[in-house]
Order: C-alpha cells, then sequence, then structure tokens
C-alpha cells in the first residue's frame, strides 16, 4: 500500500505530530505509526503526499511579509501604519522602524515574537529542534569592532544592528524569567556577505511564522547564552508549561494533545450529539473537539496564549466553530479553532468579530497544510 493511499485516510489522526510515537493504529490491516518531526505534507506539483524529516519541513515554503507574521502572532501593528510623528504611511509593510527588527512585543509583554534563520536551527542530541544563540555578545562584540575604526574615535557609536540585538536577548530574557512561550518566524535565505553587514535590505527568499510556539529553555544571565526548544519536541527541563505529562484521560470528554491534558467548555456542560440546518438533523464528529484540542497542544490557536490550568490539573481551551454551525458552517477540523474563554467571547460578540473569523480561517488552513 503506498504512502498516497494511506495518509488521506490516516490525515485527520495526525495533525500535529510530536517527537516520538505520535500514534499508531491500524488501516486496511496493516500497522502504522508516526514520528513527531515526520511531518506528510501534500506536494501540490506531484499530486502526492510526501514524509518530511528532520527540520526540513519547517523550511519556509513562501516569503511572507512581516507584518504578517507579527499580526498573526497576535501583536498589534497599527502604529506600523505611523511615522514618528503620527502620520500616516502608505505603505505599513515597508516602515523602516520596524520591518528590519529582529524581534517583537506587545504593549502588555504577554506575546513576543522572534525572527530565526532556518539554516541556523538543528536537532540536538536528544532529538529536539532547537535554536542557540547569543545577541548579548552579538552587540559586544559589534560595538567593540566598530570602536577600532578611526572615524568612530570619540563617538557615539550608532548601528541599528546593536538595538536589535540588544532588544532581540531581552525578549529572550524576559520571556524566560516569566515562563512565556515565544512566537517565531523562521526566516530563510544566504548568509550576509560582510560588507553588506549593517545595510537595512531584505536578504529573505522565505519567511513564515511556525505554528508551533517555542519555549527558552535556558538563559545565562551572565553571558546572555540561550537556548530555544520547538514545544512539543521533548520535556524542557521543567521550563515549559505545555511540557509532557503522565496523566491518564479518565473521562471521555477530556482530551490528551501531545500528551498534555486538555478540557475544553463541554467537559462540564451537556452538548447535543446533533444538529439542525435547513431542516435537516445532522450529527456532530466526537472526534472533531479531541483532533482540535490536540493540534493546539493548550494553546490558544489565535493568540499564542496557554490555556489557563484547571483545579483538577487539565488545561483549559473552547472549541468555536469559525463559520457557526446554524450558518451552514461544517462539523470538521477545518472549521473549528481551540481558543481561550477570551478569544471567544470577542469571536462571538467582539466588534473586530467578522475580522476575526478570517483570522481564524487563516491560521486553522495554516495549521492543517490547506
Amino acid at each position: 500500500m503506498s504512502l498516497c493511499s494511506v495518509v488521506p485516510k490516516i490525515q485527520p489522526l495526525i495533525y500535529g505530530l510530536r517527537f516520538g510515537i505520535a500514534g499508531a493504529g491500524v488501516i486496511n490491516g496493516r500497522f502504522w505509526c508516526a514520528i513527531e518531526y515526520h511531518r506528510i505534507t501534500y506536494n501540490k506539483t506531484n499530486r502526492c503526499y510526501c514524509l518530511n524529516t528532520g527540520i526540513e519541513f519547517l523550511r519556509p515554503d513562501g516569503k511572507r511579509l512581516i507584518i504578517e507574521c507579527v499580526k498573526d502572532a497576535g501583536i498589534d501593528v497599527t502604529d506600523w501604519g505611523l511615522t514618528k510623528d503620527g502620520q500616516p504611511i502608505s505603505r505599513p509593510q515597508s516602515n523602516g522602524a520596524y520591518c528590519y527588527d529582529w524581534s517583537f512585543r506587545s504593549l502588555n509583554g504577554q506575546r513576543m515574537v522572534v525572527c530565526v534563520w532556518f539554516e541556523e536551527i538543528s536537532v540536538d542530541v536528544q532529538g529536539r529542534i532547537v535554536f542557540e544563540g547569543n545577541l548579548r555578545r552579538y552587540a559586544d562584540t559589534l560595538i567593540r569592532e566598530l570602536e577600532k575604526d578611526p572615524k568612530n574615535h570619540k563617538r557615539t557609536i550608532k548601528d541599528p544592528r546593536i538595538n536589535r540585538a540588544q532588544y532581540f536577548s531581552s525578549t529572550v530574557q524576559l520571556a524566560y524569567r516569566n515562563t512565556i512561550p515565544l512566537n517565531v518566524v523562521i526566516v530563510s535565505g544566504p548568509v550576509r556577505a560582510k560588507d553588506e553587514e549593517g545595510q537595512d535590505f531584505d536578504r529573505a527568499v522565505g519567511r513564515q511564522l511556525d505554528i508551533q510556539s517555542w519555549v527558552v529553555e535556558s538563559f545565562d544571565e551572565e553571558s546572555g547564552a540561550f537556548v530555544l526548544v520547538r514545544a512539543g519536541s521533548s520535556q524542557v527541563n521543567g521550563r515549559n508549561e505545555l511540557s509532557h505529562d503522565d496523566r491518564v484521560v479518565e473521562e471521555p470528554t477530556a482530551v490528551i494533545g501531545g500528551q498534555i491534558d486538555i478540557a475544553d467548555q463541554f467537559f462540564t456542560e451537556e452538548r447535543r450529539d446533533t444538529y439542525t440546518y435547513n431542516g435537516i438533523q445532522r450529527y456532530r464528529d466526537p472526534n472533531v473537539r479531541r483532533l482540535v484540542l490536540n493540534r493546539s497542544e493548550g494553546v490558544c490557536e489565535l493568540t499564542g496564549v496557554p490555556g489557563f490550568l484547571m483545579a483538577n490539573g487539565r488545561r483549559y481551551l473552547e472549541t468555536h466553530h469559525i463559520i457557526p454551525l446554524s450558518e451552514g458552517g461544517a462539523d470538521t477540523v477545518e472549521n473549528v479553532i481551540a481558543l481561550s474563554a477570551d478569544a471567544h467571547r470577542q469571536a462571538h460578540f467582539g466588534a473586530n468579530r467578522h475580522e476575526l473569523r478570517k483570522r481564524c480561517q487563516d491560521i486553522v488552513a495554516r495549521r492543517i497544510g490547506c
């Protein structure tokens, strides 16, 4: 049996695979299992399913604008459309005050984005996808090099790379101290030549927001060295709120996502197994909620904020039909998203609910590879 014939039957079961055995079963009399960093994707050119291994599946397959990536991570980009004097800008995506930055934070400091080169990501001996760096040291080294230049003698060193590196380092430091997951924009492209460094131009050939959050496993306060680990890769030395555990689900309505015990609003509420649309009674698929919560890993798929921890130890999120069933929306993983309680209310009653619907559709489409 070919991979092409098997994958369409099991694809709903393998969204968001993790390291180690992510799932197993018997299909048409044959046993299958999936490994976390082996991701199955559909090749539109050859019309077949492909098995990607290692980190290659993280290589951007398109080049999105950085403003789009930051916005999708849940950070307000309104200021990109304004000059320092508050005047409107015709092309916010090209605002040099932001578009060349290496890291970004929301005003409340709860959402953080860092840009990482694909070429500098690796898989460590434990099989985890990691990025190791030290932007503080980079900034310090750059300052010392620039000080050697005679034209900088007795002058204040000004180079945008210094500020960007220092801000990146402090962003990682804040995420580590407050145990906040990072959103990572993965960028691919050629290494910049020495004489090109410091020039503001876009050398990226690919750019996309990773659908998984990353965790700061370690940050050396003295040296500035840090290690970022892609969430779900493995236990992250107790730093990752979303790390694996061995809890067992007892109630049928609770679910496990990547071995994270997650519950939605129907854990305690009664929900009808059927619904009616245009006078026709339809049945809900009981697996949809479980698959969507598994996909979320306990993190709101719209905002990137982890669901709160319940008294029983479960992570709480709410499942939301992007297009309501009453409007003909399907009860499928493509039309359901896991949201925090606040984001769920906004999706229903917020003044920007129509915009949120479109964002939810785009997010889910990217996560499942549509």
